[in-house]
């Protein structure tokens, strides 16, 4: 037997290179593998996913994505002629993602959006490309070779090249927002650019009727265009931070209600957090979503009520369309004008990043998003107007929020209607709940069962009524018990403010040509 393999692997050794078997014998899967390391870079990023760069093209795709199993199998049949079997598909992804991990190197993936050596990128997903707007304070460019690795949903749709000197004004034919409020849209759209600063959220309200689907759309399509722009309700939190995994943007539309759960994670989504749950078949993984996203809602009745959402979103009520225009016509006009209104955005926006350094606001009057009030603030002093305005534009929406989040709690009414009868509370937590059941809501669910219910639910209010010039501060425990002070605040001596921007508005419309008095290109 010996003398026969000695022979026989002689015989192989003698034969000429090209009718070795070596090639034949090797598994498909082994194949499989070749072919992709000799067309992709592997590698992965600091939650240890794993990603391909093609070299060719320059996309990254995802090694568990449909998009790079389809590339592999279709590549893999140009070059072979054989379709791919599943186990041996299934094998050589996970050799790839193997590599990949441990002898990859460790790299920054973007969704969209990006921010590298000083200068913002958007992606223009354009298939077989990865051309990008490249955008600073000194203008902006489409740009191919940039570097940047930009990662693509599978639903994610191209966006057109800007158009050079263009022009906001078309983008409010089809976006139903009043002028006065159109400087906190434009603001918050080019926020929504800006990867290195927490997003706000945007929240459009209003009755049947006043086109607030429409407008979420046409946002949505400006800078994040989708197979799917507007979503319904989410069923729970997870479902928020899965599509805010594939989607830049994350916008939903028609809600009647969004629960404190559902709050806290459009809050984490403004500021950046993750989401991680224990991986299928497996106790010792985790599936973890790390996103940081700019967000929109909308309905008919006010959506956030939560305090601490409500300080990290712009509400815009849109008014009822008197005259409208048929849906299909509105639409032909977007697409036609949508390169134009992308370069007025870019030219507004590279004009703001150049004034910033310039912007200031005083410490007592900064408020929780300062970075979207001091770039509003630039782009008000672009159309030559006092940059104050803007941040009384946004005081004056945040106290319109307020309102609607303190009309919406019972305990917030029971306090405001108990301060026009003593002008002081200052007691335990239990005597604080006895004074204000004289004045509970009648056929209120929402009413505090118990001390630690109302203790929570005062330190929820605080902030909203602050803004009323009502203090209510927890005294700590004092004699065993937890003793609160709620009073009305005494007023200040204030210096005289500027015109409101309501005043300013009538003379001249930010949201039109005002706004295009600077133009930069590259």
């Amino acid at each position: 037997m010996d003398n026969y393999l000695d022979e026989t692997l002689a015989e192989i050794d003698a034969m000429p290179e090209q009718q070795k078997p070596d090639d034949d014998r090797r598994s498909q899967a082994d194949r499989l593998v070749e072919y992709a390391k000799a067309r992709v870079v592997l590698f992965h990023d600091c939650n240890r996913d794993c990603y391909a760069l093609d070299q060719d093209t320059k996309e990254t795709r995802r090694l568990d994505s449909r998009a790079f199993k389809d590339w592999l199998a279709a590549g893999f049949y140009r070059e072979e002629q054989k379709s791919v079997k599943s186990q041996s598909l299934a094998e050589a992804l996970g050799t790839l993602a193997a590599l990949a991990r441990f002898e990859g190197e460790e790299r920054t993936v973007n969704l969209r959006v990006a921010k590298q050596d000083g200068r913002y990128y958007l992606d223009l997903c354009e298939p077989g490309k990865s051309r990008a707007i490249e955008w600073s304070s000194t203008g902006w460019r489409v740009v191919e070779n940039h570097g940047v690795l930009f990662v693509r949903g599978e639903a994610m749709q191209p966006l057109p090249v800007p158009a050079a000197n263009g022009s906001l004004d078309p983008l409010w034919r089809i976006c139903n927002i009043p002028a006065a409020d159109r400087p906190l849209v434009i603001a918050w759209l080019i926020d929504a650019l800006r990867p290195d600063t927490p997003f706000p959220g945007l929240e459009l309200i209003g009755e049947q009727g006043s086109g607030k689907s429409t407008a979420s759309e046409s946002l949505r399509r400006l800078i994040d265009p989708n197979g799917c722009n507007l979503r319904g309700a989410p069923k729970a939190t997870e479902d928020v931070f899965v599509c805010a995994g594939v989607n830049h943007l994350v916008a939903y539309e028609n809600l009647s209600h969004l629960t404190g759960p559902m709050q806290d994670a459009m809050c984490v989504l403004s500021t950046g957090g993750g989401f991680a749950k224990r991986k299928l078949y497996s106790d010792a993984d985790e599936s973890v979503i790390s996103v940081q996203r700019p967000w929109l809602v909308n309905g008919i009745s006010a959506l956030v009520t939560a305090q601490d959402l409500l300080d990290r979103t712009v509400c815009i009520e849109c008014p009822v369309i008197k005259s409208r225009t048929a849906s299909a016509d509105q639409w032909a006009d977007f697409e036609r004008d949508l390169p134009a209104i992308l370069g007025g955005l870019f030219d507004l926006a590279s004009a703001a990043l150049a004034l910033l350094p310039t912007i200031s606001i005083d410490v007592a009057d900064r408020p929780r998003m300062i970075e979207y009030c001091t770039l509003g603030m630039a782009i008000t002093r672009i159309s030559h107007q006092d940059e104050r305005l803007f941040l009384d534009l946004f005081k004056g929406n945040r106290r319109e929020s307020i309102s609607r989040t303190i009309d919406s709690s019972p305990v917030c009414t029971a306090i405001i209607e108990a301060l026009e009868h003593r002008k002081e509370i200052n007691a335990p937590v239990k005597e604080i709940m006895r004074i204000l059941e004289q004045y509970r809501p009648e056929r209120c669910d929402s009413w505090p069962k118990s001390a630690k219910g109302l203790g929570d639910a005062l330190r929820r209010s605080a902030p909203a009524l602050r803004q009323l010039d009502i203090e209510c501060d927890s005294l700590g425990k004092i004699g065993g018990a937890v003793r609160w002070c709620i009073k009305v605040k005494l007023p200040d001596q204030s210096p005289v403010s500027p015109k409101s921007w309501h005043e300013e508005v009538k003379q001249q419309d930010i949201g039109h040509s005002g706004l295009q008095s600077a133009k930069y290109t590259l």
